[in-house]
């Protein structure tokens, strides 16, 4: 394995294990309202209550958990340290801080840790949905290394030029949200990271944010400077291992596909928020790729040594080498950190959309944008006829069934086009 791995408490049979829930608030009578609004879930989880972060720690040291909900404002350790703790002892576990505690401070200190964050009084059923919904996602992968890869990733990190552009337009006196907002949408770590935040909880925002500009607006061009300069919520790829043109090559593929995606779901006349989230989920259909280059880049090495001298397909040779393919591994990760379902199963499902059992039945979906996008925006080799090409990576058995299959020459003359673009 690309780590050590050294058997835990938390190395079982996931998909056979009743999963446990730990609760973590300062007042027991929170904790007892916790317990009674939950009652009718009592047959699908283990619950399990501790009154502070000491005895929260005590039960991380003996036992197996899959998701930590606490609460922020705790005397002794607050929410932010007790889920630092959860990182470092059980990085697999889903963290997520239900608090109504949300002065600044306390915001910026929960955005690395938590991987959502709800406010108090929270409804039980969205309670019970965050839950069913980061467990659900957690059965995408049944290596406990790789849950704690995707569990203990806090960001994903962006190209230095990026940063750099970033940082200066966020410092300069004429700095404006539309600017940031286009250097944010040109870097898929940026995006992420952005886009994370705004639909975690943690800025009361009304509903799900798949667009970069709204989302900076939303937050407002000084929220975005203290979370990049005082949270520090964007870091920087570190090259060295790293190689960084492989990065930088699989960023601009990034922004095709997206792009192609949004085309192709205009083209259909899909609905403003099913176009929103077909550019959101193109772009980041190949973020698990991005967090194996920054986490495991030894491993990652290798397997294009392997792939380059054998060819092969991606998917079937990530699955082989490392337990899991860069689309489950990136659809876990955004369903953990709170994006809305349909683009979690679009980057998810992006290469075999059949295998989608929830996905919409009509061609405006997005999981139907980024399937075809993904594949169209490589060119076609020389010598080798383009429906023949297309034919041999799409998933044509799910493209008929939406009935979409005459549209793919049209679909293959707009990726052309924006091939071009990016050129």
């Amino acid at each position: 394995m690309p780590r050590v791995w050294r058997p835990s408490p938390t190395e079982r049979d996931m998909t056979l294990a009743k999963p446990t829930i730990l609760f973590v608030d300062d007042e027991k009578g929170v904790l007892d309202g916790l317990r009674r609004s939950l009652y009718a879930q009592r047959d699908e989880w283990n619950q399990v209550f501790a009154v502070g972060g000491q005895e929260a720690v005590a039960i991380l040291e003996k036992q197996a958990l899959d998701v930590v909900i606490t609460d922020m404002r705790m005397p002794g350790m607050d929410g932010a340290t007790l889920l630092d703790r959860v990182r470092a002892l059980q990085p697999e576990a889903a963290r997520i801080v239900l608090s109504g505690f949300s002065v600044r401070e306390a915001i910026f200190r929960t955005v690395g840790p938590a991987h959502q964050y709800y406010v108090k009084p929270c409804p039980p059923q969205t309670l019970v949905e965050a839950i069913r919904r980061a467990l659900a996602v957690r059965r995408a992968l049944r290596s406990p290394p790789l849950l704690a890869l995707v569990g203990g990733a806090t960001s994903i990190p962006a190209l230095p030029k990026a940063i750099t552009e970033l940082f200066s337009e966020l410092q300069s006196p004429e700095g404006s949200a539309a600017e940031v907002a286009r250097i944010i949408a040109q870097d898929v770590g940026l995006t992420v990271n952005l886009l994370k935040l705004t639909n975690s909880g943690f800025f009361y925002i009304p509903s799900a944010v798949t667009d970069v500009l709204q989302a900076v607006k939303m937050l407002g061009f000084e929220m975005v400077r203290a979370l990049a300069v005082l949270a520090g919520v964007f870091e920087s790829f570190s090259c060295a291992g790293i190689d960084c043109q492989a990065v930088k090559q699989l960023e601009r593929r990034s922004l095709e596909i997206g792009a192609l995606a949004r085309g192709i779901a205009e083209s259909g006349n899909a609905p403003r928020s099913a176009v929103e989230q077909a550019q959101c989920a193109g772009m980041l259909a190949h973020v698990g790729s991005l967090l194996l280059f920054a986490q495991w880049p030894g491993p990652v090495a290798e397997l294009r040594k392997d792939l380059d001298r054998s060819g092969g397909d991606i998917i079937t040779a990530e699955r082989t080498a490392l337990g899991a393919s860069h689309a489950e591994l990136g659809g876990v990760l955004l369903g953990l950190w709170g994006f809305t379902d349909p683009v979690v199963e679009a980057v998810l499902f992006h290469h075999h959309p059949s295998n989608c059992a929830f996905r919409s039945s009509c061609t405006d979906a997005p999981i139907a944008a980024v399937h075809a996008a993904q594949h169209l925006i490589k060119p076609v080799p020389e010598g080798k006829d383009a429906k023949e090409h297309w034919e041999s990576g799409l998933d044509l058995e799910f493209l008929s069934e939406i009935g979409a299959v005459s549209k793919v020459a049209d679909w293959a003359e707009l990726a052309t086009s924006i091939r071009k673009e990016y050129e």
